[in-house]
């Protein structure tokens, strides 16, 4: 291992490391307390210390005062953390992954235009543009992805990964193919989220990440990042999504109803009790607390099909056509 990736790699407890990590774009919602539980309760069960990370890297979307109302909101769920950081907060080991990987020869220039990629390149799995390779030739060295005002792009070699997915949503293959190279600096500036999350997850020595199945596709560039950084590879659990009627995953972005509004007309064990039952961890909808599930936890338990849900102005409610995985 390099230097740098030994600097990066924090030393973990004896059970492992996970971490839950939102984004600070606006309150959590149902979709957000399921996803923070499963990965609380792994961790809870399984003797592990569990972080919570706050990705606030979004300069158009992340806002201050929804970091502190994500605390609050998993707070009143229930949730404790053994430690609590700010994705902002690791500014100085982003750079230096760049660094690594602009030394490497890896990094370069891209140009190219949305609506160009959107004319010119085919789908990926995930629904996102597969970058063609147009600006290629335009290696950066030297720190020039620091002065460039463009996104920045890695190269990524052909060859086929396999993730270690407990739950098989994350599919082996060759990232370099399915999805082209990644951006890992954005136009604005910012940190691209699969470099980002692939560098906090080692400067906090995470060896387990437990998430919704919808950011599966992002296994196979993240663990192309792990190689290429020298980190290690945690294992990987991902996990049923709630959906709208639309069949959306349930969302800020769709207006899914938000904890503030939930804690004015239900409790935290009302909305505790619900999901655990709806994801089969209880037989009926109790009144119960997170610390409540840890004792009988077990993911042979737990629902693997996505479930529809709605917010009737009073409750929370299951929607008759649950679809399968």
């Amino acid at each position: 291992m390099s230097d740098g990736a030994a600097a990066a790699a924090a030393p973990e407890a004896s059970a492992g490391r996970l971490r839950f990590a939102p984004s600070a774009t606006g309150r959590a919602h149902p979709g957000t307390l399921l996803s923070a539980l499963l990965c609380w309760l792994d961790a809870r069960a399984r003797g592990a210390s569990v972080v919570l990370r706050i990705e606030d890297l979004d300069p158009e979307r992340a806002r201050d005062e929804w970091v502190s109302g994500l605390r609050q909101d998993l707070e009143w769920f229930g949730l404790d953390w053994d430690e609590t950081v700010r994705q902002s907060d690791c500014s100085e080991a982003h750079a230096d992954a760049l660094d690594r990987l602009e030394g490497a020869g890896l990094l370069y220039a891209c140009t190219c235009t949305r609506r160009e990629l959107r004319m010119h390149a085919e789908r990926a799995p995930d629904g996102s543009v597969r970058y063609p390779g147009t600006c290629r030739t335009r290696v950066l060295s030297g720190g020039e992805w620091r002065r460039f005002g463009g996104a920045v792009r890695l190269r990524l070699s052909p060859g086929e990964l396999d993730p270690r997915d407990e739950s098989g949503h994350a599919t082996p293959g060759d990232p370099s193919t399915l999805y082209g190279d990644p951006v890992v600096r954005r136009r604005d500036g910012s940190v691209a989220y699969q470099l980002a999350s692939v560098v906090d997850d080692a400067v906090a020595g995470v060896s387990r990440v437990v998430r919704g199945r919808d950011l599966a596709p992002s296994t196979l560039v993240q663990i192309a990042l792990q190689q290429l950084l020298e980190y290690p590879r945690p294992s990987y659990r991902h996990h049923l999504l709630l959906l709208e009627g639309s069949r959306g995953k349930l969302a800020k972005l769709h207006g899914a109803v938000s904890v503030p509004t939930l804690r004015s007309v239900v409790s935290s064990a009302q909305v505790c009790g619900f999901l655990a039952s709806l994801i089969g961890l209880v037989s009926s909808a109790a009144v119960c607390r997170p610390r409540d599930l840890v004792r009988e936890f077990d993911w042979a338990r737990v629902e693997d099909r996505d479930r529809l849900v709605a917010w009737d102005g009073s409750s929370l409610v299951v929607l008759p056509d649950s679809v399968s995985a």
